[in-house]
C-alpha cells in the first residue's frame, strides 16, 4: 500500500529514530553509568509513547488493529527522568526493588489498549473508553510532579556543588533546568491539543503546518533531540556525598586555619589547578574537608568556588597590569590562572571586578 509522509512527519519519525539510537548508545555508555540507564529509559519511553502521534487518523481507521498494540510508556517518562537525576546528584543512591513502586502506574497506559483487545470492533462502554483514555492522558500530570521534584534535587546539588568545586562547567546541570522548563511547556501545549483536538472532534491533519497537533509535535521532537545529545554529553558529575552531623570542632582555631589555607594556596599555586575540589585542598593541607568548608563558609561569608576563583582573579588582574604581559592574550592568562573555558572566566571576572576582562585591562595597563 501507497503511503504519502509529510515534511512534518518526516521531521517526527527522524526524532523517533534518532531518540531510539541515543537510547541504546547511553545504555551502553560507561561515564554516568547507572544514571544514563536511566536516561536511557526516559528517552526509549518518549520515543515509544510518541510513535502514535506521528500516525494520521486515517492510518488508525485503516488498521484499527494499531489501537490494540501497547505503544506508550507516558507513566515512566517521569520516574525514570527523576531516577536518572538522582543517580546523578547523590553519591550514595542506589536503585532498590521497593522504588519500583514509582513504575508501577505503568497499567493507566494499557487500560485502552486492553479495551480494544477485549471489544474488537464494537464500543458496547463508550463511557469506559473514553475514561480509559482519560487515565492514559493524566500520564502528564505524572510528569510535571516528578520533574518538580527533579527540579529541586538540581537546585540543592548546583548549592552543594559550590561549596566542593572550584569549577562548573559541564558538571552542573545547568541544561538540565532549562530542559525541565521546555518539557513542561511542551506538556501544556500537549494538554491544548488533547482539547482541542475533543473539540474538533478528533479531526486533524499531520499536512497542515498551522495545525496545533503538528506544532506540539514539532516541538516534541526538539526536545526529544535536545535531552539525547545533551544527556549524552553530560560529563561525569562531581559525587557529592552528605553526611548528617554536627559541625566538626577544628583543634587549631579558625584564624589558623585560614592562615595555612592561604599559606597552601599561594605557595602552591594549588588554584591553578582547573579541577581543583575541596577534597583536594583537603588532602593539601591535611585538614578534613569539613573544617574547611565551615571556616570558608562562617568566617569569610564565601562557598569554596568563590574562595578559589578569588586568587584566580587576583593573579590575572596583576598580571594584565604588568606591561610585560601585553603581547600574551587574555584568555592565555586565564587558562594559566585555573579557569578552563571562556565563558565561564568572563562571567567570574565580571562578578568579582565589575568590568570585563577587556575594559580592566585597557584601563590598568
Amino acid at each position: 500500500m501507497h503511503f504519502e509522509i509529510s515534511p512534518i512527519q518526516l521531521i517526527t519519525v527522524c526524532s523517533v529514530i534518532n531518540g531510539f539510537v541515543f537510547a541504546f548508545l547511553l545504555f551502553e555508555k560507561h561515564e554516568n553509568r547507572q544514571a544514563n540507564r536511566f536516561l536511557s529509559l526516559t528517552i526509549f519511553s518518549m520515543c515509544l509513547t510518541f510513535t502514535p502521534f506521528i500516525l494520521d487518523v486515517s492510518i488508525w481507521n485503516t488498521y484499527q488493529w494499531l489501537a490494540w498494540l501497547p505503544f506508550s510508556l507516558s507513566y515512566w517518562i517521569g520516574p525514570a527522568f527523576y531516577f536518572y537525576i538522582k543517580t546523578l546528584t547523590k553519591a550514595s543512591f542506589s536503585f532498590r526493588k521497593k522504588d519500583l513502586w514509582h513504575f508501577s502506574p505503568i497499567i493507566l497506559n494499557y487500560l485502552h489498549s486492553i479495551y480494544h483487545a477485549i471489544v474488537v470492533d464494537a464500543d458496547p462502554w463508550p463511557w469506559l473508553h473514553h475514561v480509559s483514555e482519560i487515565l492514559e492522558s493524566a500520564a502528564i500530570v505524572s510528569v510535571i510532579i516528578y520533574l518538580t521534584f527533579s527540579f529541586r534535587m538540581v537546585k540543592s546539588y548546583q548549592r552543594s556543588l559550590l561549596n566542593n568545586v572550584s569549577y562548573t562547567e559541564m558538571i552542573d546541570l545547568r541544561w538540565v533546568n532549562l530542559f525541565i522548563f521546555a518539557i513542561a511547556g511542551s506538556c501544556v501545549l500537549m494538554v491544548g491539543f488533547l482539547t482541542m483536538g475533543t473539540v474538533m472532534g478528533g479531526k486533524y491533519s499531520l499536512r497542515e503546518w498551522n495545525d496545533p497537533r503538528a506544532f506540539a509535535l514539532l516541538v516534541y521532537a526538539g526536545i526529544l533531540y535536545w535531552l539525547s545529545i545533551s544527556g549524552f554529553k553530560q560529563a561525569q558529575t562531581h559525587r557529592i556525598i552528605h553526611v548528617e552531623q554536627p559541625p566538626e570542632q577544628d583543634p587549631i582555631g579558625s584564624s589558623e586555619v585560614i592562615q595555612k589555607l592561604n599559606a597552601a594556596i599561594e605557595s602552591n599555586r594549588l588554584y591553578r589547578n582547573p579541577k581543583l575540589s575541596l577534597s583536594d585542598l583537603s588532602r593539601s593541607v591535611d585538614i578534613s574537608e569539613r573544617v574547611i568548608s565551615d571556616v570558608i563558609n562562617q568566617q569569610l561569608g564565601k562557598n569554596f568556588f568563590q574562595f578559589i576563583n578569588e586568587y584566580r582573579i587576583d593573579e590575572i588582574k596583576e598580571r594584565l597590569k604588568d606591561p610585560g604581559n601585553k603581547h600574551l592574550k587574555i584568555l592565555s592568562l586565564a587558562y594559566d590562572a585555573g579557569f578552563n573555558s571562556k565563558a565561564s572566566f568572563n562571567r567570574v571576572f565580571k562578578s568579582y571586578t565589575g568590568q570585563t576582562p577587556k575594559d580592566y585591562k585597557s584601563e590598568n595597563s
